[in-house]
């Protein structure tokens, strides 16, 4: 017991001390960009992005979208470097002083208080007593004995450094030492618990910290934003300052100044109750610990000074830094009760850790450069650990029986991951880079969505543990004799979860994520026909999934699956022929195994569906056909939507499974769930290449294809990329599936069993000896099975390691080859023949749509060539072209207009390829929005001027294009 409140205390502990550190990450960077010498180093950036974007204007777009980000961060390389030693010696200095001031702790108490010793010779009988005390509560080394002469309460302070530790009696408790005997030992048995416990280093050194983070961090950062110019001149800095510039890093900094607070408070009540306890056990059967608890003031004479209303005082008074009478008298009654948190404790760990990670992340983040997603997923990586296993000790120390412990358990994952997601708008980080435009817009409208994924996530991680831990513990009744077991189930759900999380986070860090699915992938092929383009549409919406493609790449997506089954099994003895299994075993087995027999019928049908339903031009892939049609977005050939439908559907029938098993299972619902997704995994994957081997006997794609052999029909070495898109798919929908089928059955039973025993719920069965209820060669069947089934999908997730770690790191970029640089600019000014504004008549160029090309004409567009060397595209309102290809109509719309920066030269324009957008493009096949066409990068024009009328050429042989215009 006494080792656990000590890891309770130590836990706060670190979260005080992660808030400090991180909070003040921040601090210190927005102080850095005050101090005089971040204004040169901006400088210097200003103009090193500048000359990045004179060098990457004219290169061609593939160059500059390789070598501009690379340039751009060899720019921000000083910044970030000097901003981090300054953030690194502003922790330094805020270390340095919170150690100083614990080491001055006992100067300024015994200063303040005006503390003496105790003389030797003032009262011996005294004396005795206290010496009697100390070697009764075990110090090796009796503590320095004071008196605080002018403080009349019945108190004491235990403090001091290691080594000299003392203890300072008020006054009025050596009177009560004559009136009261019973009623001084209990306090001093209590001072004494605090050395016992050795919890005197982190209450003072929690302080301490509190205090440096107020004086070094806290101050600094107010007076440098109420005064900009306090270190620099008023001339280098933008006096432009937005109220919501100012308002919301205060707004911030005041929610975590009082995180921090609440932390320290936290820490300080805990020491108490833990103090309470140990000093309850040397108590005495009539002692007076509890009348000397009850007899407390509350709330305290300090907080009742402030002359608020008795609601806000009571509110104050709890979250101080002493608990109440009344939960100091129920932490000696039951103990085990304090290692119980409760939510607004679980909410506060979301609360810190989220701004850990969220302050942290903008200043390493940017000293990692190229590796910032892998960067944010090993940040939060640590992050999710110490999250889940603070979730998971809460959950396993919550009651199993009372409805309020069960309403906890589901309570509880949902405080930790809100508290979580909130601390992100309240961090410093979002402060300081608010956005009130459409990109902040989406991150309001993400925010809900990211917190509810998180919270589902930490729901299922909290029923897989309880699950677990009720099993192990239930067929002996005693928890104590399944230790190690618990540990074991607790450490896999750790293992699988918190690399999940650190994906969520990696993907949810500064956006929406959401915004990462294409919902209007477009077919290369067929895409004028209805129903296939929604077909694209719909099946490409999961695979482009950016979290799934990321947890697709990782050991997760198929060795965590079945680690959440395989665990326990082990644990229970599944594999054994006579082992203690859970009914619904060989159920869920059975369930997975057609499923995915389901997914191979419908993959056998798909090819003969695919070649009645599309012509073969669809099927079929033109050699020359062009995959930069139309959209600028992805677009799919035929293979690949084959490829995602089966898919779709092995997924779905995934989630089918795991909702059958999810409603009619009743215990242990959260590892048979994975076993029969895991079940219909492995069956799904063999079944792609029975379908694969179809589609080549029928030449579904081709008469090019693979022949009609064995060999079209047996894995290849893609066999592990197609199961771990699998698995990722079908979780992806299984676990939504099976949360609402779970929640279905429960409802569904309930309302059948209203006249049953025990209140309308049904008995829930116990785990039983398979030797009882199955034939020997069945079980043998069984644990061959889930042996195979956990070999099988184990030996392919660590066969696609090695393709983990290269889609992982990064590809390196040729710095040491520049892109071309601009040519010597010709003021516009120098050919007066271009300036003005022209009005096209007639636009003519070349298309490819469906594999073909097609002329194009349209009039309208206006030109504008200004003397400063800015031209202006307007395409007004609405210019449409019109045309019918294949039956279809369609319709290209412009509309809007851009600007951009052109110079002349050689009778050449050309164009700066970074300016700005204010149109759109938009193409509609039979009345309906298909797509957006990106406007792409403009190429250099070869001209021809006359007083009244200009033509463009390009200067590149292989593009085709005339744009005649009339000066307006």
């Amino acid at each position: 017991m006494g080792t656990a409140l000590k890891a309770s205390t130590d836990i706060r502990f670190m979260m005080l001390v992660a808030a400090v550190l991180a909070s003040s990450v921040v601090a210190f960077g927005s102080l850095y960009f005050a101090s005089p010498g971040a204004g040169p180093v901006n400088i210097a950036l200003d103009q090193c992005l500048a000359d990045v974007q004179e060098a990457t204007a004219y290169a061609p777009p593939d160059d500059a979208a390789i070598h501009g980000p690379a340039l751009m961060r060899l720019c921000m390389r000083p910044l970030l470097r000097e901003q981090a030693l300054w953030v690194g010696a502003g922790i330094l200095a805020e270390l340095l002083v919170a150690v100083l001031l614990y080491l001055l702790h006992p100067w300024w108490l015994s200063r303040r208080r005006r503390m003496r010793p105790i003389a030797s010779g003032a009262d011996a009988e005294l004396l005795d007593e206290l010496a009697d005390m100390s070697r009764q509560a075990g110090l090796r080394r009796p503590p320095r004995w004071l008196v605080a002469p002018y403080s009349t309460t019945h108190g004491g302070q235990a403090f001091g450094l290691a080594g000299r530790r003392r203890i300072c009696l008020d006054v009025g408790l050596l009177v009560r030492y004559d009136l009261d005997r019973a009623g001084f030992r209990a306090v001093l048995r209590h001072e004494l618990a605090h050395l016992r416990n050795g919890d005197v280093d982190r209450t003072y050194l929690s302080i301490a910290t509190w205090w440096a983070f107020v004086a070094v961090a806290v101050v600094p950062f107010v007076a440098v934003s109420l005064k900009p110019d306090l270190f620099r001149a008023r001339e280098d800095l933008d006096t432009a300052h937005p109220v919501a510039e100012v308002l919301l890093p205060f707004v911030a900094l005041g929610v975590l100044t009082a995180v921090v607070y609440l932390a320290r408070n936290a820490i300080l009540r805990a020491r108490e109750l833990h103090a309470d306890i140990t000093a309850a056990g040397w108590d005495t059967p009539g002692g007076a610990l509890g009348r000397v608890l009850n007899a407390l003031p509350w709330p305290p004479v300090r907080t009742g000074r402030i002359g608020l209303g008795g609601m806000w005082t009571e509110l104050l008074a709890r979250l101080g830094s002493h608990p109440s009478p009344t939960r100091r008298a129920l932490a000696v009654a039951d103990p085990r009760g304090t290692l119980r948190p409760g939510l607004a404790e679980t909410a506060g760990y979301g609360v810190v850790l989220g701004l850990a990670l969220y302050n942290v992340t903008l200043t390493v983040g940017g000293l990692v450069e190229e590796y910032l997603v892998i960067a944010l997923a090993l940040m939060s990586l640590g992050v999710g650990v110490l999250l889940l296993h603070l979730l998971a000790r809460a959950v396993l120390r919550t009651g199993t029986v009372e409805a309020a412990g069960t309403r906890r358990r589901l309570l509880l994952p949902a405080v930790a991951a809100l508290g979580f997601a909130l601390s992100g708008p309240f961090s410093l980080t979002y402060a300081e880079n608010y956005d009130l435009g459409e990109t902040g817009l989406l991150r309001m409208i993400g925010w809900p969505v990211t917190a509810t994924i998180l919270v589902v996530g930490l729901f299922v991680f909290t029923a897989w543990v309880r699950s677990v831990d009720t099993v192990l513990v239930e067929p002996t009744g005693r928890s104590g004799g399944h230790r190690w077991r618990r540990r074991v189930g607790t450490a896999t759900a750790i293992t699988v979860g918190a690399p999940l999380f650190a994906i969520w986070y990696a993907t949810a860090y500064g956006g929406n994520s959401l915004q990462s699915l294409q919902w209007h992938s477009t077919p290369q092929a067929g895409w004028g026909i209805d129903w296939y383009v929604q077909l694209t549409s719909w099946t490409s919406i999961v695979y482009s999934y950016y979290p799934r493609v990321l947890v697709q790449f990782t050991p997760l997506a198929t060795a965590g699956l079945v680690l959440l089954w395989a665990v326990p099994a082990l644990l229970l003895g599944w594999f054994r022929r006579v082992g203690l299994r859970p009914p619904g075993v060989q159920r869920a087995f059975r369930i997975g195994a057609v499923a995915g027999l389901g997914v191979i019928a419908v993959g056998l049908a798909l090819p003969f569906a695919a070649h009645a339903a599309l012509p073969a031009d669809v099927r079929y892939l033109p050699a020359d056909f062009n995959v930069e049609e139309l959209t600028g977005s992805e677009l799919l050939h035929f293979s690949m939507v084959y490829g995602n439908t089966y898919v779709t559907v092995a997924a779905l029938l995934q989630a089918m499974g795991a909702a059958v098993v999810a409603a009619r299972s009743t215990r242990l619902r959260p590892v048979l769930v994975p076993l029969a997704v895991t079940t219909t995994l492995a069956v799904a994957t063999l079944g792609f290449y029975l379908s694969r081997g179809i589609s080549d006997c029928l030449q579904l794609t081709g008469p090019g294809g693979r022949a009609c052999e064995l060999p079209s029909f047996l894995p290849d070495s893609y066999i592990t990329f197609h199961l771990a898109w699998i698995a990722t798919s079908g979780v992806l929908l299984a676990v939504p599936a099976a949360l609402f089928a779970a929640a279905a059955g429960g409802l569904w039973r309930r309302r059948t069993n209203t006249s049953g025993i025990n209140g309308g719920v049904a008995p829930i069965p116990t785990p039983t000896r398979d030797a009882d209820a199955t034939p020997r060669s069945t079980r043998g069947v069984l644990a061959a099975g889930l042996a195979g089934l956990a070999l099988l999908v184990l030996g392919g997730a660590a066969a696609e390691v090695p393709g983990n770690y290269a889609f992982w790191e990064p590809d390196p970029v040729p710095i040491g080859t520049n892109p071309v640089p601009p040519p010597e600019r010709v003021a516009a000014a120098g050919d007066p023949c271009l300036v003005g504004t022209w009005r096209e008549v007639s636009r003519e160029f070349d298309l490819e749509l469906a594999g073909r090309t097609h002329r194009i004409i349209t009039t309208g567009i206006t030109q504008t060539f200004r003397p400063d060397g800015v031209v202006v595209v307007d395409y007004g309102n609405e210019t449409r072209f019109t045309t019918a290809i294949d039956d279809q109509r369609i319709d290209i719309i412009w509309s809007g207009h851009v600007d951009a920066r052109y110079e002349v030269q050689d009778g050449v324009i050309r164009y700066d390829a970074e300016r700005s957008h204010e149109s759109s493009k938009t193409v509609l096949v039979n009345g309906e929005v298909r797509a957006g066409l990106d406007s792409g990068p403009w190429s250099a024009d070869r001209y021809n001027c006359t007083t009244d009328t200009l033509v463009e050429t390009p200067t590149d042989a292989g593009t085709w294009y005339r744009i005649e215009l009339r000066r307006s």
